[in-house]
């Protein structure tokens, strides 16, 4: 019988007869029929059975690849752990050095004495100093005091250069300048010690956060003994020379022969050594000269205090066109052609 389709159509009779004849199928049938047995069951299990399953290990797979990122963020991390650990020992003893400079009890006095003898140093009239008053903060108590002066330009930023240098954390603030008459200043500024806070908290990480908040900056070294006063026209200044403040020379001393020439008009040609005593052959007026430490050579009071293989160093004395003596270095190096 055919279909609609010209197609075979089997009739339950045939079916019944094909399943009594199914003992009787070859070989390859019968493996055919099993094969598409085991498929139906293999779809009917996986549809109705291994689907939650399925669903579960994908979760599974997703949570796996979340965790392996975890590891090698630990482990990253597992490997910078001891040199972060130095860090924090390096942190720790900085913040403890911080502290030692921090005293525990009020020191004014002290820096009372240290401010007046500053001032008096660099020639100044200290005209008045009026503390302040205390200001708490979370880690220390700050101790301001408004100080006043009077002095020359540059004798004025020696003072402040001096207080920024003193041994315990002194910080200056709110500066102001104003002529006092046409060759001096008045400077008014208010200078800031500190103390520690006994009841701070131990917490070691927000002490050292607030301590690194408040700390000032480093202290910048300004060669104020080269540079004019800003607050006067150049024309009515002498620029300073350049030295460092000495004590004058001993103007009765007998002048050497040696002083009478400059000191440019020598060169070191070699080195000569006596036992301990090491001498500088210097040549100079058409002959050799044997100097050793403390002699004085050129006209501006030189006196050798080294002597190098390479080189001779000398220490000069010249005035300061203000009543004061100035020290300044010079140094004669070996000629090697000689």
């Amino acid at each position: 019988m055919r279909g609609a389709s010209g197609l075979p159509r089997l009739t339950e009779l045939e079916i019944a007869q094909l399943y009594r004849n199914a003992a009787n199928w070859p070989l390859p049938a019968k493996a055919l029929l099993g094969g598409a047995v085991v498929c139906l069951l293999w779809i009917a299990g996986s549809t109705f059975y291994l689907s939650g399953s399925r669903a579960q290990l994908h979760q599974l797979e997703v949570q796996e690849g979340v965790l392996e990122q975890q590891v090698a963020l630990k482990t990253s991390q597992a490997a910078g752990l001891e040199s972060q650990a130095r860090a924090l020992e390096t942190m720790q003893g900085r913040f403890a050095n911080l502290l030692r400079q921090l005293p525990a009890d009020t020191e004014v006095p002290g820096l009372l004495e240290d401010i007046s003898r500053l001032g008096a140093a660099n020639g100044l009239v200290l005209e008045s100093i009026e503390l302040l008053g205390e200001q708490p903060r979370p880690l220390y108590i700050e101790l301001p005091m408004q100080i006043g002066v009077t002095g020359a330009f540059p004798d004025l930023a020696a003072f402040i250069n001096g207080v920024a240098g003193l041994p315990r954390i002194v910080t200056v603030h709110d500066l102001a300048f104003s002529h006092a008459n046409p060759s001096l200043l008045r400077l008014s500024l208010v200078a800031k010690t500190y103390r520690y806070h006994q009841q701070a908290g131990d917490d070691l990480r927000e002490s050292s956060q607030a301590l690194a908040e408040s700390r000032p900056p480093p202290p910048i070294a300004y060669d104020f003994a080269s540079l004019r006063d800003p607050f006067q026209s150049p024309s009515r200044q002498r620029v300073r020379p350049v030295g460092r403040p000495a004590t004058g020379p001993d103007l009765a001393r007998p002048r050497g022969v040696l002083e009478s020439l400059a000191v440019e008009q020598f060169e070191m040609v070699g080195t000569l050594s006596l036992g301990t005593q090491t001498f500088a052959l210097l040549r100079g007026a058409a002959s050799i000269h044997r100097l050793a430490i403390g002699d004085y050579l050129g006209p501006d009071h030189g006196r050798i205090t080294a002597i190098h293989d390479s080189h001779v160093e000398l220490a000069e004395l010249f005035p300061d066109g203000q009543g004061a003596w100035l020290e300044r270095s010079q140094t004669l190096a070996l000629n090697v052609n000689s």
